[in-house]
């Protein structure tokens, strides 16, 4: 998040680009106390992040590398839920 250009941050939760109008935008604070960006996005399809983290509780990073992507709030990633790897 430290590139004055929103369009080129990507998302800590889900790892796509997010700052542009498809992706939106929200900070989330990560485990360790750092600022992030996070999706909020304007379109379906797309993991609303900021939400899923901030209203539901899922741990940041959760949906990396995650295919594919869940949309919206859909299918919460907790702890008690997420396989290990």
């Amino acid at each position: 998040m430290t590139s004055p250009h929103i369009d080129h941050w990507i998302c800590a939760h889900c790892g796509q680009r997010c700052g542009d109008y498809e992706g939106g935008y929200g900070a989330i604070t990560d485990q360790v106390g750092a600022i992030r960006a996070s999706c909020s996005p304007m379109v379906p399809g797309r993991p609303d992040c900021y939400r899923r983290i901030t209203e539901y509780g899922e741990l940041v990073g959760a949906l990396l590398g995650v295919e594919p992507k869940p949309s919206g709030v859909e299918d919460i990633r907790k702890p008690s839920n997420v396989p290990e790897t």
